[in-house]
């Protein structure tokens, strides 16, 4: 078959699918994102990350070299519906609202799933449209946790071009949207990377609370919202807690403070509802999670996004929470936990939120 007509109907397909937009690269080695990924290492922004290695960078940049069969990148976006700002009340009395970053939220049929399980099943189903019409494809995909540099690949192949937050802006989606690459065995024609950019605008670095936003598109991890409240384990650092807000799991800060998302992204969730009793949603009630069994926990977060931290670390966050949100009724559920959490790190983080909400 011709390849130019594979491609468009690659794209047709992946569209179908519910990508919001769809690219093609080479696999020539991704040599100024390795730079940029191996400088981050050097300079200690990727502390906490054990699994974010030199290793990991130097085979990730080379695709084509770990799979010398590959001919081609397939490079995908899934877009994700940001939250609308929080309502004045909607829940029972006492009720305290914090933040879920909005991806934690992302639906497939009426629930939340777990992103890298549904664009993995969209992935595949990709690679099969692809088999059903060349034969003997073969494909690696790569969703988040794969050994792939996303953005990178984004950009190259079209999809997109980096914001000075570091992620990728779409015209379909503006940066809510969710990467994930495709290496194939069947030399497609390639995208032209994005010519677009942010131009002068710098209205997302403000507005990290951490500083987490060093330079333009240069991120510090040990200082992001995100990275603390689903990666870093242990205490939180004392001096970032009051910079947190009430975020529970990941931030979007920086997204919400983009103007080009003000006109591209896509439908806002609704928050009509604090529990998570149906999984995550966008303003969940801090009190209600803080005080979650394992068995709870797992039983309303299974399968999301949210499972990474663990019980105990959506605790930690929303103990952290409730102590900036300054809400004294929360006061008898984090005495409760500072008293009886199982978990040390917990009981911590609710004497600090005592201390903020008592003054002491």
């Amino acid at each position: 078959m011709d390849m130019v007509d594979v491609k468009a109907g690659l794209a047709d397909e992946a569209r179908r699918l519910g990508f919001a937009a769809c690219g093609v690269t080479s696999v020539r080695p991704f040599t100024e994102a390795r730079t940029r990924a191996l400088a981050a290492i050097d300079a200690g922004r990727m502390d906490g990350m054990a699994w974010y290695t030199r290793d990991r960078v130097e085979a990730s940049a080379d695709i084509g070299g770990r799979y010398p069969w590959a001919r081609s990148i397939i490079a995908l976006a899934w877009p994700y519906r940001p939250a609308r700002p929080e309502p004045s009340s909607g829940g029972p009395a006492g009720t305290v609202r914090g933040r879920f970053s909005a991806y934690a939220c992302t639906e497939d049929g009426g629930g939340a799933v777990d992103y890298h399980d549904l664009l993995a099943q969209r992935c595949d189903a990709l690679v099969a449209w692809l088999r059903e019409r060349v034969d003997g494809v073969r494909a690696k995909r790569f969703v988040d946790h794969g050994w792939a540099l996303d953005r990178a690949i984004a950009e190259r192949a079209g999809v997109g071009f980096a914001g000075k937050h570091a992620s990728v802006i779409t015209v379909a989606a503006g940066s809510y949207v969710l990467l994930a690459s495709v290496a194939v065995s069947v030399a497609l024609p390639v995208d032209a990377p994005s010519r677009r950019g942010c131009g002068h605008c710098t209205a997302c670095i403000p507005s990290c609370p951490t500083g987490a936003i060093v330079a333009p598109g240069v991120i510090d991890a040990r200082r992001c919202i995100s990275y603390l409240t689903i990666e870093h384990r242990g205490p939180i650092p004392g001096e970032l807690r009051r910079l947190m807000g009430t975020w529970a799991f990941g931030c979007d800060l920086c997204q919400e403070a983009c103007p080009i998302n003000e006109r591209l992204a896509p439908d806002p969730l609704d928050v009509d509802t604090a529990s998570t009793a149906r999984g995550p949603v966008p303003h969940p009630d801090l009190v209600e999670c803080l005080e979650l069994s394992d068995a709870e926990f797992t039983a309303r977060f299974e399968g999301t996004a949210v499972s990474r931290t663990g019980r105990a670390g959506l605790a930690r966050n929303c103990a952290i929470a409730l102590g900036n949100a300054g809400d004294g009724s929360a006061l008898p559920a984090l005495q409760r936990a500072a008293a009886s959490d199982p978990d040390a790190v917990v009981r911590e983080a609710a004497r600090w939120g005592i201390a903020q909400l008592t003054g002491r």
